[in-house]
Order: C-alpha cells, then sequence, then structure tokens
C-alpha cells in the first residue's frame, strides 16, 4: 500500500486525528487511548508494521504524552520511488491522574521493555502488562522520577 493511502485509511480510523507525513516516509497521528488496542492490532495486522522501536513517556504537565515509532520493513506500507521503510509515530495523552493505558506487549514483544520502562520513570499504568515492575530502579525506590513534579530525597538505605 502507497503511504497516501495508508494516511487515508489511518485517518478514517476511530480516535485517530490530525494524520501528516513528518518526512516522506514518516507518518504521525494522534490516537485516544480509548480505542488504542484496535488500531494497534489493525496496524500490526492489517498494515503490516511488524517492529515497535520505540514507546517512549513525555511529562508535558498536565498531561502525559506517550511516543510509539512503529516500522514496515516488509515494505507493505512504501513511498513510490523509495526503499525506505515507513514509520508510523503515535501520540497518546494520558491524564495525569490515571495515566493509564492498553498494553501492547502481546502485540510486539519488543514493547514489553519500553512499557517497563514508562511504568518505572513516570508511573504511567498499562493495562494486561504480563510483569509490570521496575526495570532501572530498585523495587523499593519511592515514585518515578522522571516526573517533572517528583520531589527527590537522598536516602541511604535505597542503593
Amino acid at each position: 500500500m502507497e503511504i497516501k493511502a495508508f494516511m487515508k485509511e489511518v485517518s478514517s480510523v476511530k480516535g485517530v486525528t490530525k494524520v501528516g507525513l513528518v518526512r516522506n516516509n514518516v507518518v504521525k497521528c494522534n490516537l485516544d487511548k480509548e480505542g488504542s488496542k484496535d488500531f494497534f492490532v489493525k496496524l500490526k495486522d492489517d498494515f503490516g508494521f511488524e517492529h515497535c522501536s520505540l514507546i517512549t513517556a513525555i511529562d508535558n504537565q498536565p498531561q502525559f504524552e506517550l511516543v510509539y515509532h512503529f516500522s514496515a520493513i516488509n515494505g507493505s506500507v512504501f513511498v513510490k520511488d523509495s526503499s525506505a521503510a515507513v514509520m508510523a509515530e503515535i501520540h497518546i495523552f494520558l491524564d495525569r491522574d490515571t495515566p493509564t493505558v492498553e498494553s501492547i506487549s502481546d502485540l510486539w514483544f519488543g514493547a514489553n521493555w519500553h512499557e517497563r520502562e514508562a511504568f518505572d520513570l513516570m508511573g504511567i499504568y498499562f493495562i494486561g502488562h504480563p510483569d509490570l515492575r521496575r526495570v532501572l530502579l530498585p523495587e523499593g525506590f519511592a515514585g518515578h522520577p522522571l516526573r517533572k513534579d517528583y520531589v527527590y530525597e537522598i536516602h541511604e538505605e535505597e542503593w
């Protein structure tokens, strides 16, 4: 499927807004968290995006923003006259009081560690994640240090 046709199809999916090109081979859009799992299933199964290269969390105060990067290396989505893989950049905005979204670690195994890192450092909960626990900080560490409102107090016993 040519990238323009992909953009048109993605635009028609419920919950998707602001579909545009970042570069000639990178499609960016915003996605509501309510239908996110259905969209990600469609992205993998219908459009052939087989690689999840990044999930990162940003504290925009008052909201959190999740940014997902996927690649269609297999050519299922392509740019005319180019051999470059097509990427999809998906943005989901979460309320600060309830930063939750469905896990996609069952769709892309590599998402497992990205989701754990966002949980560990920002406190975002991925519903349905098989092993949501700290990955970088010790289990007893208090809070989520990449939040802009995090106040760090030195406690020797933590380390």
